[in-house]
């Protein structure tokens, strides 16, 4: 089996992905594309072993059902705030 990396150092590297995309976004909004590969990439490397049906189930039993539900979450917080950043700017007035 696997390391799996701690908790801290998903919702860490989640935090800092999904900010650097939010402020790319509102600096140069096509720029948010190769954070946003980094988030899919990262995301696919670490949940792909829990997928995976032969190494999945013995993982997820050692680390716990809530160790996946934490890590679906991580992934899902850095993609909608590289997604914020997109948003239309706020008018003056």
């Amino acid at each position: 089996m696997s390391q799996q990396p701690t908790l801290l150092a998903l919702w860490g590297a989640a935090l800092g992905l999904g900010l650097a995309g939010y402020w790319i976004a509102k600096f140069r909004r096509v720029l948010v594309v190769p954070v946003l590969i980094a988030i899919v990439y990262l995301a696919w490397k670490h949940l792909g072993a829990l997928a995976d049906p032969v190494l999945g189930p013995p993982i997820i039993q050692k680390v716990g059902y809530g160790y996946l539900v934490q890590a679906c979450g991580a992934v899902a917080l850095a993609v909608v705030l590289s997604l914020m950043g997109l948003a239309p700017k706020r008018s003056a007035g």
